[in-house]
């Protein structure tokens, strides 16, 4: 008699764990990056917009402290670079930037000094497509 409350149980316990994980109050938004230019303010990103044009997007420095709006994930994946922008309730929350860790590679680049000067004040982003 026990072993069917249990499997029952169980049953229920992964049915709402499903249903729990399909709610989410984030909608993310992914976009392929074509190339990322460090700044001392922050990153130029450049990404698909569609399937033939490219966007771009600055993302400050200050985002990427600890409790910040900005995750910057290195890594070696096939899929990096990419972006992901979180929205929550039709506005921008937060950003996770996945990068290849290595600078040299031909993702990587740098943005001069005066090119980005007062382009890394912004408090929002709003990707394009």
């Amino acid at each position: 008699m026990k072993r069917p409350l249990i499997v029952l149980a169980l049953f229920a316990f992964v049915f709402a764990a499903s249903l729990a994980a399909d709610t989410s109050e984030y909608y993310p938004v992914r976009v392929n990056i074509v190339k990322i230019y460090a700044h001392a303010d922050g990153y130029r990103v450049l990404y698909r917009k569609g399937t033939a044009d490219v966007a771009e997007v600055y993302i400050p420095a200050k985002w990427f402290s600890s409790g910040g709006k900005a995750a910057l994930i290195r890594g070696s994946e096939p899929s990096y670079p990419y972006l992901v922008v979180f929205y929550k309730e039709g506005k921008f929350d937060h950003l996770r930037l996945y990068v290849v860790a290595d600078t040299k590679d031909q993702s990587w680049g740098i943005l001069e000094p005066a090119l980005g000067k007062d382009k890394f004040g912004g408090e929002d982003i709003k990707l394009e497509f």
